[in-house]
């Protein structure tokens, strides 16, 4: 640094004609550089003469990094408990949370030769009482204790708590270098136990919102179902009724001697026609019922590759196909052919797509039209839904998405549903947006990974 500080002084002493106004840049070099090299000396240092401090830091700061951003539980804990054995050499580590009725301990995630199966729940407050943790005692005036770690084959057990409350355990097996744990793991171990236990926190918090947002989505569809009922009873009593009068017509006239001089194969000829009517009329009124039972079930939420946007979409348009008649609005279809497949939970995508076909078909008054359009994007397949309605006003425009937002007259809506189709959306790697123009209606568009690019960002 010394060198490149004289070389500059010197070309620029050149310059200016002036030593001391010289050193000015030289100053500046060394403000930008020693920093930098300091953190690399440190670093280099604490690599090579004390390298197992160097480790267990790059572990802390991985884990950290990382760990408060995973919020499915079953990856959190599998992801911790292999981190902890590959990190720390261990024959095996384990993870036990507390249940929420009571204090019984399940085991969640499990990685080594360890006996785990075995957990004494007396232990975990053990260790609350003890300071934090219990480490395998050499030899201990409480036999019981000294039995139960080696029935587990642990060697240390750490409670997984958050102000005050006990959420789990963090259990962890021998070295496989057969050195004891020492105090400066067990430091590290500790830390690294609380960012843990907070990250259990929030995937619960995040698992129960799940739940909550699941079921308000089944209680806003299932609202909804109601006020299809009518055209819905109506689709099916139209085919009951035909079914109903051609019956009804030929017992009629066999009862009054119409066809009594009929030919026997005329009369099974006319039955025929009639039990075809029948059948037929009575698929139609099945396929109706089907498809309504169908969509009130709650989804599975489980993704699979293989979904056909424009199967589902057309499944949700037979739905409200009697609402539309009824107000004379008119879908109008723009699917490009050949597109590619997405990874989706099929019932999601209807939910996504019935909501937001029917908040359009609410937003448009008689004789008007919705525009339905499915393209290939960079990425998979865009699906745009355009309504001739007033649109959204610009300060409105971005809270059409927040929970309990309606612009709707009261009673008429909850201001759930955009709520929920977002939440929807996003759990099925999509994204939403909408675009407005006071006046000239709106448009959403709803975007999807294709089977290749999801496949690929799951790889990754």
């Amino acid at each position: 640094m010394f060198i490149i500080c004289e070389i500059i002084k010197i070309q620029f002493e050149n310059i200016v004609r002036n030593r001391w106004l010289a050193l000015a840049p030289s100053i500046f070099v060394i403000v930008l550089l020693v920093r930098p090299i300091e953190n690399f000396l440190r670093d280099v240092t604490d690599k090579y003469l004390f390298q197992k401090k160097y480790d267990y830091k790059r572990l802390l700061s991985k884990f950290s990094d990382e760990v408060l951003t995973v919020l499915d539980l079953g990856s959190l804990v599998e992801m911790t408990v292999k981190t902890l054995t590959e990190a720390i050499k261990l024959d095996a580590a384990a993870i036990f949370l507390r249940s929420e009725q009571g204090d019984v301990y399940k085991k969640v995630a499990f990685v080594g030769t360890g006996r785990y199966e075995y957990f004494s729940a007396d232990l975990v407050l053990k260790a609350v009482n003890a300071g934090g943790y219990l480490l395998s005692p050499e030899k201990s005036e409480d036999s019981d204790i000294t039995e139960k770690f080696n029935k587990m084959g642990a060697s240390l057990i750490v409670p997984l708590s958050h102000r005050k409350a006990t959420v789990g355990a963090l259990i962890l097996g021998r070295k496989l270098s057969d050195e004891p744990l020492v105090q400066d793991d067990v430091d590290i171990i500790l830390t690294l136990a609380k960012t843990l236990s907070v990250a259990i926190i929030n995937a619960r918090l995040f698992e129960q919102l799940s739940v909550a947002q699941e079921q308000a989505a089944q209680r806003e569809k299932m609202a909804v179902i109601g006020t299809l009922s009518a055209g819905i009873n109506h689709e099916i009593c139209n085919p009951l009724g035909i079914i109903r009068g051609q019956c009804e017509m030929f017992l009629l006239n066999l009862r009054d001697g119409i066809y009594k001089d009929k030919d026997p194969l005329e009369l099974i000829e006319k039955s025929r026609v009639i039990m075809e009517k029948v059948v037929r009329e009575t698929d139609r009124a099945a396929a109706i019922t089907k498809k309504l039972s169908s969509f009130a079930k709650p989804a599975s939420g489980k993704q699979a590759p293989g979904v056909n946007l424009v199967e589902e979409i057309e499944e949700v348009i037979s739905l409200v196909e009697h609402d539309l008649r009824l107000e004379n609005i008119d879908i109008v279809r723009n699917f490009e052919k050949d597109l590619p497949l997405i990874t989706a939970d099929k019932k999601q995508v209807q939910e996504i797509f019935f909501n937001i076909v029917r908040n359009a078909l609410q937003s448009v008054v008689k004789n008007g039209r919705i525009d339905l359009e499915i393209l290939q994007s960079k990425n998979g397949v865009s699906v745009k839904v355009k309504d001739s309605g007033e649109g959204i006003r610009g300060e409105d425009i971005g809270k059409v998405f927040n929970p309990f937002f309606t612009t709707k007259d009261p009673g008429k809506g909850s201001g759930l549903g955009l709520f929920i189709v977002k939440q929807i959306v996003e759990r099925n790697n999509g994204k939403i947006s909408v675009e407005s123009i006071w006046g000239e209606g709106a448009e959403f568009i709803v975007e999807f990974l294709s089977v290749n690019v999801s496949q690929m960002a799951e790889a990754q």
